[in-house]
């Protein structure tokens, strides 16, 4: 039984491992000729590779052209892979970014390397200068301040600036050094009864030389407070804090150029908010240009050494209230197709004292106890349209000069030059300008300035100042208002950093030698209906 059970069992095991060897085989011969068929598949296609480069071989595939246009690439790969192992190598990082700068990787330090460069035709006329005598035969004590050459005209470079900028061991440490090449000559003082004098611009350079105009250490302090150190704008009026290359005409308008405080040397704290921001200077004075060439105050604080003393005491402060719209939009005084609509409201004071200093052999000319002090106020209001804009200012100054004095050349006439009693003169300045997008790059604008002496002070004892050179003070002693009227448009090619513009102003009074303005071809005349006309090609870099 037992031999009859196991040869049955053993012949069941043979039946199974012959049914299981046989579906082995099977499989195997499924996955050869899968395996075969692939093969045959990737020869076809190498077939067919090999066809069509036999097929190309005798026709010349890599033409001069496409060989050449290889090398570059190549070239440029290599000179962009040296660059980048030289800048690592060294540890720095180099590109554009809305300008040129150079960065550590870790972003602690930067340097900002930018300028500007406006070139402008300007052309100046009046219908003619002062008369050496008036209607009674007199000979007149007034002058002109520039000649009585009817029209002036030709080519010049207003601004061309460099402009570097970033930041030290972190974002929060900032600092600014900006210059220009001055364009300026001084201007001429036509005398009839003696040779022609020279008087000094604003910026007293001679022609091409480099001017130093921003030179500071900015620190935040957290929560928005920041303290700076240096010289800089002064805290005032907006015409001043927008730049030069942010300008609606490409240039400051007359008002702001004899109503703001210019630069000065000091500290400034500054605060700044989501709605609101202030900043508040203690400095060496403002720049005294109520007047073109006739100082009440007598401080020009720009680069002025410590020896040479300015203002014993001088404040500035300006508040802006932002009613809407955002902080960036009002760095300029346009507001493109698009933009967000803001309006922005900005007050101003200033305050110093001082003492008259001719030069520093003679210190002070200022009679007894005596100081000249200046009280300023200025408002201002910005309404951006998103394709159009409106800036109305207005300036109030207030001066108890107890020793003014006229300006020649880069030293007044030394000694001599006699000092006079002003007395208590204010002055009232006022600008509205208005501009809208015709096109999406196109901006057309008219505005209206306007300066006038509302007290006159003693300034009318001047025309009976003994003979010269107390004789050119005569030209002050009766300043009429100034009233001018501009018009022009703006082709923005590239926002502000490239763009040409073009303007007309008329002078519908005469005017005083006070107003003479060097910047916008304002000269004086004893008549009406004088004119400038101007346009400029702008580029940022």
């Amino acid at each position: 039984m037992r031999i009859g059970r196991t040869g049955g069992l053993l012949g069941v095991t043979a039946t199974l491992l012959t049914a299981s060897a046989q579906g082995q085989d099977a499989t195997a011969m499924e996955e050869m000729a899968r395996r075969l068929a692939d093969i045959e598949k990737q020869n076809e296609t190498l077939k067919t590779r090999v066809n069509e480069l036999e097929a190309a071989d005798s026709s010349d595939w890599l033409t001069q052209e496409r060989a050449g246009q290889i090398r570059g690439v190549v070239t440029d790969v290599l000179a962009d892979a040296e660059t980048r192992v030289s800048l690592q190598s060294s540890g720095m990082t180099a590109g554009w970014d809305d300008g040129f700068f150079l960065a550590s990787p870790d972003g602690r330090f930067r340097l900002e390397v930018g300028g500007m460069v406006q070139v402008r035709y300007m052309d100046s006329s009046i219908r003619e200068g002062w008369p050496p005598f008036d209607d009674q035969g007199q000979q007149q004590p007034a002058f002109g301040p520039e000649d009585d050459v009817t029209s002036r005209g030709g080519f010049d470079i207003p601004h061309a600036r460099l402009d570097f900028k970033g930041h030290v061991f972190g974002p929060d440490t900032r600092f600014r050094v900006q210059g220009q090449f001055a364009n300026e000559r001084p201007n001429s003082i036509q005398l009839y009864s003696t040779p022609v004098a020279a008087s000094s611009p604003e910026n007293g350079s001679s022609n091409g030389a480099f001017e130093l105009l921003d030179a500071y250490i900015l620190q935040e302090v957290g929560n928005g407070w920041a303290v700076r150190f240096g010289q800089f704008k002064l805290p005032f009026d907006r015409g001043w804090e927008v730049p030069i290359a942010s300008q609606l005409t490409g240039e400051r308008n007359t008002v702001a150029l004899h109503m703001g405080l210019g630069r000065s040397q000091g500290v400034e704290l500054a605060w700044s908010g989501d709605s609101t921001r202030m900043r508040v200077a203690f400095s060496d004075g403002a720049n005294d240009r109520i007047f073109d060439t006739y100082h009440f105050s007598t401080t020009q604080p720009l680069n002025s050494p410590y020896n040479f003393t300015q203002a014993e005491l001088a404040f500035s402060g300006r508040v802006e209230f932002k009613l809407a719209g955002n902080w960036q939009e009002f760095d300029s005084m346009t507001s493109p197709p698009g933009s967000e609509m803001g309006v922005l409201l900005g007050v101003g004071a200033h305050w110093q004292q001082s003492k008259v200093m001719l030069n520093p052999t003679s210190y002070n000319q200022t009679p007894g106890s005596g100081y000249n002090d200046w009280f300023a106020l200025t408002g201002d209001l910005t309404w951006n349209l998103g394709g159009g804009s409106i800036t109305a200012s207005a300036y109030y100054h207030n001066i108890s000069s107890s020793a003014s004095y006229l300006y020649f050349g880069f030293q007044p006439i030394g000694n001599s030059n006699p000092t006079f009693d002003a007395g208590n003169v204010a002055m009232f300045g006022a600008s509205l300008y208005g501009s809208m997008y015709l096109s999406a790059d196109f901006e057309a604008f008219v505005g209206f300035d306007y300066m006038e002496v509302v007290d006159n002070g003693n300034l009318g004892s001047l025309a009976n100042t003994p003979p010269a050179p107390s004789d050119f003070y005569g030209a002050f002693a009766d300043t009429g208002s100034f009233q001018s009227i501009t018009a022009g448009g703006t082709w923005y090619l590239d926002g502000n950093d490239l763009k040409w513009g073009f303007s007309a102003s008329y002078y519908p009074r005469s005017i005083a030698p006070a107003w003479t303005t060097i910047e916008t071809g304002v000269r004086s005349t004893p008549v009406s209906d004088a004119y400038t006309i101007r346009t400029y090609v702008q580029l940022m870099f």
